[in-house]
């Protein structure tokens, strides 16, 4: 790939994922409602679109890490932003603005997704406490 459709690629897959941080975070919060009202079926749903977000987002990683390598620059924080840096004025105080949001955007998904687990072992440990037993047949139908 030559260095000019490289630098693209690695900045469409940077908007790519701030687009997405930004979608998980409206998944999570509706991931947290469905568990809340015990809807299965949107839980799932909600569970399986993040997932797709999850890859895609990880897919975007390794390939910025092969990128910058393949640029000559560290493949790290500082090589993406090294590479944003000798960008035209126009376009390079829109992505750092960007790539420097994304740590945010990651921690405040995070807390949600921690919020979430959260939730679910709250209600895993009143269902269990809930039950006298393991075996539900020696409770369920007799006194």
């Amino acid at each position: 790939m030559k260095r000019l459709e490289l630098v693209r690629q690695l900045l469409a897959d940077l908007l790519d994922d701030y687009q997405r941080f930004q979608t998980i975070e409206t998944l999570l919060s509706a991931q947290r409602q469905a568990i809340l009202r015990f809807a299965q079926p949107q839980l799932e749903s909600h569970t399986d679109a993040l997932m797709q977000h999850y890859r895609q987002i990880h897919q975007h990683a390794q390939q910025r890490l092969r990128g910058l390598q393949q640029l000559d620059l560290t493949p790290d924080h500082s090589g993406m932003t090294q590479l944003l840096i000798g960008l035209a004025p126009a376009a390079q105080e829109h992505l750092l603005k960007v790539w420097r949001e994304l740590p945010t955007q990651l921690q405040r998904c995070q807390q949600a997704n921690r919020y979430n687990q959260q939730l679910l072992d709250m209600q895993h440990g009143l269902l269990v406490d809930c039950l006298p037993e393991p075996d539900t047949a020696a409770w369920l139908y007799q006194p």
